[in-house]
């Protein structure tokens, strides 16, 4: 807003005129936009912007939002594949809609598979001395997502690429690629926040991955995908609590400092993506949703004390 409103003061609008303009884009108040503009036009709008005061990893859009929209654009292709040749299948794309769970939904007739991809970019290091899995063999799911989940989108697939190397391969690409009125934006958006800066952060990151995606892919295209339920995932939490620090591990807060996940294994409780592709080309959807939905048989533990 501060950004576009000294731009039309540049290009000689006047000072009412511009003050509409940003109270029409929100969040300030219509008075506090005519109080601001003619300190625009003196003084420019950097000193307006609040400071980032996280810039670590978890709040740096090269090293989270980049990551996470450039593995869901390489999963959209496998998608666009997938439906070429299985006949009825569809897509939609759920990530612009503010759904919090899903990021696609596969459609067949009255069949419908959600889907919310992810980027396993981190190695838990400690992987095997807190859940007993190989660092190289662990991916984490979010235990109140996958509990979110059952709730909502009970057949929720979650399609993961473990690529350590992007986050790397990122930091030294996107800044290549960027024009001068980019590297500006990219700059604003990684030392400065605000009320709107995550919607500023999604249009930019959707933007300029679109943009770019030629040039991007080469350096992003060899990672497979692994499929696990939702329901699977709370399985494991179930019957393995250990995978789960904070439940099955005690004095969690010394042993790691993240949110609660499940840890799953890749080679044991994962499927490949491309396998479950392969069950859709040869059964359709129908033989994904069933897989999902499996039962069995056991004997539990019922206390009446």
């Amino acid at each position: 807003t501060y950004a576009q409103a000294c731009l039309a003061l540049e290009e000689g609008e006047e000072d009412e005129v511009v003050a509409r303009a940003m109270f029409g884009r929100g969040p300030l108040s219509l008075t506090k936009c005519r109080q601001v503009v003619p300190e625009i036009r003196e003084r420019g709008f950097l000193h307006l912007l609040t400071e980032r005061k996280r810039t670590g990893s978890a709040a740096n859009p090269i090293t989270k939002l980049f990551p996470s929209t450039i593995t869901e654009q390489r999963f959209l292709e496998s998608l666009d594949n997938l439906c070429l040749q299985v006949y009825g299948l569809t897509y939609t794309d759920e990530r612009e809609t503010g759904h919090s769970v899903v990021d696609f939904t596969l459609h067949q007739g009255e069949l419908a598979l959600p889907l919310n991809v992810k980027n396993a970019g981190t190695r838990f290091e400690r992987a095997q001395q807190l859940v007993g899995l190989d660092p190289n063999d662990c991916i984490p799911i979010p235990a109140y997502k996958a509990h979110d989940a059952l709730e909502v989108e009970p057949n929720l697939i979650y399609a993961v690429s473990v690529d350590y190397d992007l986050v790397g391969t990122l930091v030294d690409l996107m800044p290549q690629l960027f024009d001068e009125r980019e590297r500006i934006v990219w700059d604003l958006l990684t030392h400065h926040s605000g009320a709107l800066v995550r919607s500023a952060e999604d249009a930019f990151i959707f933007g300029t991955t679109r943009k770019y995606w030629e040039r991007i892919h080469p350096y992003v295209e060899r990672n497979p995908f692994h499929g696990i339920s939702a329901r699977r995932s709370i399985r494991i939490l179930q019957t393995k609590p250990r995978r789960t620090p904070g439940i099955g591990l005690r004095a969690w807060g010394t042993g790691a400092s993240a949110e609660v996940n499940v840890h799953v294994s890749i080679r044991e409780e994962t499927t490949p993506w491309n396998e479950i592709e392969t069950r859709i080309l040869a059964g359709g959807l129908g033989t994904i949703i069933e897989a999902v939905n499996r039962r069995k048989m056991e004997w539990v533990y019922d206390p009446e004390i």
